[in-house]
């Protein structure tokens, strides 16, 4: 992936003047010092999949350093499922939809620490932080940020993202090990695929900027099962449903679709049984690599997001676009990268 600049993103101009009046209104925070440990801290998690799974290595090292520490967690009702269960965490707590159970707890508790770990500003993350009661309030280094909380920890952005989320960490220890980690009941649904030798192919772009043409996938799965004695077990989400449909219309009893995974667990036993992940970027990325299998990851030209959110910590090879569009990927790149990581599987 060529690397470039390394921009903060852009606000829109509608969350720039929200913010900037919340800042306003807020109070603002004096500069405090970070305790020498942390007795209670509630942690704010942002709405969409992937993040949350990129949080949880952050939550397992956390539990680790500060094993007696009181934990809540501020999450959506969509990603709620990645972090309900997690023993360490006394409360997991839904912010959106707004709920009574949520507002009791911000009005009657207290915290030692808030931590935002967001890197950019977000106007629900600021109306939290000005509701929930914590002695030191703390988030990552931006102008917008700032002004409401007591202290900024370093905003990089040429770091990934599970490690920008671990910067609290690296506050107390900046060698402190932060590795892939997934709670233990992601392992209680296996695979319902019946074949010894299969590997996951996921074509949901969730954003029409990261479709790749059925066409093309095509190509791709055919040189796949001609050059290789293996399955393909397809992922696609109900807008990709139609490509998917004609995938295996060509395939026939080589690629399993549709798959039984109702649930993030359900893909979770579907992707861990498998010989690899090759994936649009997405939440199945970040998933696959949680589980340590290998990835082969399609990103367009944004050197920043592939920054952060490249598969971590697991053997993985990448194709970026030449433009914004994912689609703009010339398959022969696919074929030569899928190859290269099917080498790295072998001398592993």
């Amino acid at each position: 992936m060529p690397s470039s600049y390394l921009k903060t993103p852009n606000l829109n101009l509608r969350r720039k003047l929200i913010i900037k009046i919340q800042n306003k209104l807020y109070k603002h925070k004096e500069q405090k010092n970070i305790p020498d440990s942390i007795s209670s801290i509630i942690i704010l998690a942002q709405e969409k999949l992937g993040d949350a799974i990129l949080l949880l290595p952050f939550l397992n090292a956390f539990n680790k350093k500060f094993p007696d520490a009181i934990i809540d967690l501020c999450c959506t009702h969509y990603n709620k499922k990645v972090f309900d269960g997690i023993p360490f965490i006394r409360n997991c707590i839904s912010y959106r939809p707004f709920n009574f159970h949520f507002s009791k707890i911000i009005r009657s508790e207290h915290y030692q620490i808030l931590y935002n770990p967001k890197s950019g500003p977000s106007k629900t993350f600021h109306h939290l932080t000005n509701k929930i009661n914590a002695d030191v309030k703390v988030c990552l280094d931006n102008e917008y940020n700032n002004p409401i909380y007591n202290y900024s920890l370093p905003n990089d952005n040429s770091k990934h993202i599970v490690e920008k989320y671990s910067e609290l960490l690296f506050y107390y220890d900046k060698s402190l090990p932060v590795s892939n980690w997934l709670p233990e009941y992601f392992s209680k649904f296996p695979s319902n695929i019946n074949q010894k030798k299969y590997l996951t192919i996921n074509i949901s772009a969730g954003h029409k900027n990261r479709n790749l043409p059925v066409e093309k996938w095509i190509k791709i799965i055919s040189h796949i099962l001609d050059n290789d004695n293996i399955n393909i077990a397809l992922f696609a989400s109900k807008k990709e449903s139609r490509d998917a449909k004609k995938i295996k219309s060509v395939f026939h009893e080589r690629v399993f679709y549709p798959l039984e995974s109702p649930t993030i667990y359900h893909a979770s036993g579907i992707i861990n049984d498998s010989e690899m992940l090759l994936s649009i970027d997405t939440s199945l990325i970040h998933l696959a690599a949680a589980l340590g299998k290998p990835v082969l990851g399609l990103y367009n030209n944004d050197s920043l997001n592939y920054k952060r959110y490249s598969p971590y910590n697991t053997i993985f090879e990448t194709v970026a676009s030449k433009t914004g569009f994912i689609r703009d990927i010339d398959v022969e790149s696919i074929i030569n990268s899928y190859s290269m990581l099917n080498s790295k599987i072998v001398i592993r």
